[in-house]
């Protein structure tokens, strides 16, 4: 068996914060599995990371919604409960509003489940078109 390299361990640390996401209409869902290395406290997820996978997971269904790519205009967090990095893989769901015709912006909600499915940190954002295209 081999080490990992410095580089693999890198790519794998960060791959896992962008995780595929599924998309199925204006929904987004996602599998998050933490990694060791994303420890805020012992034992829980650092809330930085939280915060940037749930942007990820919000932004594709912005971007479905929309049918555009999309940059976040804001990003409102509320952590609920800790995530811990031994309870995962997790589940990351995103929804975005119905939007109106020619919008250039969408709200979405977001969520990171727990294994009872109640909600860890949760996520609230606007999304618009990204300039120029």
């Amino acid at each position: 068996m081999t080490d990992e390299t410095g580089r693999e361990a890198l790519d794998r640390v960060l791959l896992s914060l962008y995780p595929t996401a599924e998309i199925d209409g204006v929904t987004a869902t996602a599998r998050f599995e933490p990694q060791p290395e994303h420890r805020g406290n012992p034992g829980w997820l650092q809330g930085g990371l939280a915060a940037a996978v749930l942007d990820h997971v919000c932004a594709r269904a912005a971007a479905a919604a929309l049918d555009a790519r999309v940059v976040t205009a804001t990003l409102d967090l509320r952590y609920r409960r800790p995530v811990a990095i031994a309870d995962g893989p997790y589940t990351v769901r995103a929804e975005a509003a119905a939007n109106r015709p020619r919008s250039r912006m969408v709200r979405v909600v977001g969520a990171i489940l727990g294994p009872d499915t109640g909600h860890l940190v949760e996520a609230k954002a606007l999304f618009v078109v990204r300039p120029g295209g």
